[in-house]
């Protein structure tokens, strides 16, 4: 993959959080909505947030953007684990979510100020968010299957933000645990790396946006899909 190539799938992997951001403000104005979509607003505000300043910071001023990074990594963790919180109903299943968002509380502040550095980019907080959700999802998918809550799943908005954390955090995590190696060289096998990242982005932006879409519908609606 050649600079250009890698420089046209990052500005699409950035701007394409409008597109979720723009249904969630359709699906906001059409129907009450769940807290979960509330919550995932949030979470693609704070990460077109976090895109257009890291991109602005690097690509005008010079600026390392991994300090922004770091901090939209915490925010993301918080959101997501709200967002399955809100979606598991059994109270024992909120309490692991609830416990491992604190471990990771502490684990973040020890290895942005010890470990990794605050300005340094932070692998370690990429991998254990990576691996946490991966296996948020694999559940999610389980107890789906068992309970069936509804027989057309794609009827559902959790299974789409569900099946998006999947692709996302699933491709990416060989990414997230070797970046370390892959950054020293700004060669071939680095461009393409990263570019996988921001296609992979870029698709679970979309997903989301289904999301979104199913969240604004009502059950008459949702009955001719």
């Amino acid at each position: 993959m050649d600079l250009e190539t890698f420089r046209i799938l990052r500005d699409i992997s950035v701007y394409s959080i409008l597109i979720p951001l723009a249904v969630f403000i359709f699906a906001r104005n059409r129907k009450k909505l769940p807290t979960g979509i509330w919550l995932l607003g949030a979470l693609l505000l704070a990460s077109g947030l976090s895109d257009m300043l890291c991109l602005l910071l690097y690509k005008y001023f010079g600026i390392n953007p991994n300090t922004i990074v770091s901090i939209y990594l915490c925010v993301q963790f918080i959101l997501l684990s709200s967002i399955y919180r809100t979606a598991f109903s059994v109270p024992s299943y909120k309490k692991i979510i609830s416990v491992t968002g604190v471990l990771f509380a502490i684990f973040a502040v020890i290895n942005l100020f010890f470990i990794q550095g605050v300005t340094g980019f932070n692998t370690n907080l990429f991998t254990i968010s990576s691996i946490v959700f991966v296996l948020y999802s694999i559940f999610y998918f389980y107890r789906l299957i068992r309970e069936l809550p509804e027989p057309f799943i794609e009827r559902m908005y959790m299974f789409w933000i569900n099946t998006a954390v999947f692709i996302y955090f699933g491709l990416n995590l060989f990414l997230f645990v070797t970046v370390d190696r892959l950054i020293l060289k700004a060669d071939n096998q680095f461009l393409l790396s990263w570019g996988l990242h921001n296609g992979s982005n870029a698709l679970k932006n979309v997903i989301f946006t289904i999301a979104l879409y199913v969240s604004s519908l009502d059950k008459k609606m949702l009955d001719n899909l």
